[in-house]
């Protein structure tokens, strides 16, 4: 008899130590559960868009600026300068070699950031070469391959002939002579845009901060002098 009421007790002190381990647990989850309702985490990227602007003219540094190629290409803005370091050059040395008629640049430069407070710029103009006959010479051929020109990626089977030439470069104050300046018949657009990683915990005010962080290190300032009539005539597109 006693050796039954031993077993009767163990078993009703392992189940209350059961009971109370148990509680402990849900007790634990609980509250890991209510500090989750006022945490926000997000998943996914996001564009912010660090500048947005007109262009004014295309030109050229009328000084040699530090740390730039002497090829640079400028293109003014009503709010900044974006100096085109790479590619730049290229593109207006290919298009002085085509048949102007052929051509039409495409009025939206849309550019990427690497980070949000950095002024360095990357993309590529997109611009469209229709022959008569529908397709590139020997010679088109042979300048599309030597400045590094690829199909659109984003062409449609109706848009065969659109093509983009990379480009890079750098943020700078607006030009000084930029209110003597013969305007463009139809101004271009630009935008520079950086791709945010908005995975893990996202304060409210993230777009609002990164937006406003400094873009423009640079203090120098410079005028900028015409491109060939050529160039201009094709640029300078209604």
């Amino acid at each position: 008899m006693k050796f039954k009421i031993l077993n009767q007790n163990i078993v009703m002190s392992c189940l209350l130590v059961s009971s109370l381990l148990t509680g402990c647990a849900s007790n634990r989850i609980i509250g890991e559960n209510t500090r989750e309702l006022f945490t926000k985490y997000d998943a996914g990227h996001e564009w912010i868009t660090l500048v947005e602007d007109d262009v004014i003219a295309f030109g050229k540094p009328s000084i040699s600026l530090p740390n730039e190629p002497e090829d640079s290409i400028v293109i003014a803005g009503k709010k900044y300068s974006y100096v085109i370091n790479k590619g730049g050059n290229d593109f207006i040395k290919l298009i002085s070699q085509l048949n102007s008629q052929y051509i039409q640049i495409s009025n939206e430069l849309d550019f990427n950031a690497p980070a949000s407070n950095s002024n360095r710029f990357y993309g590529h103009i997109r611009f469209s070469y229709t022959p008569p006959n529908g397709k590139l010479n020997e010679k088109e051929s042979a300048l599309f391959k030597q400045y590094g020109v690829v199909p659109c990626g984003c062409a449609k089977k109706l848009e065969p002939h659109k093509f983009d030439l990379n480009l890079e470069g750098t943020v700078y104050p607006p030009v000084n002579n930029l209110k003597t300046i013969t305007p463009l018949s139809k101004p271009y657009h630009v935008k520079i845009q950086y791709l945010h990683d908005k995975s893990g915990k996202v304060p409210l005010s993230t777009k609002e901060k990164l937006a406003n962080l400094p873009l423009l290190p640079f203090t120098l300032t410079f005028d900028i002098i015409a491109l060939p009539a050529k160039v201009m005539g094709i640029i300078y597109q209604p």
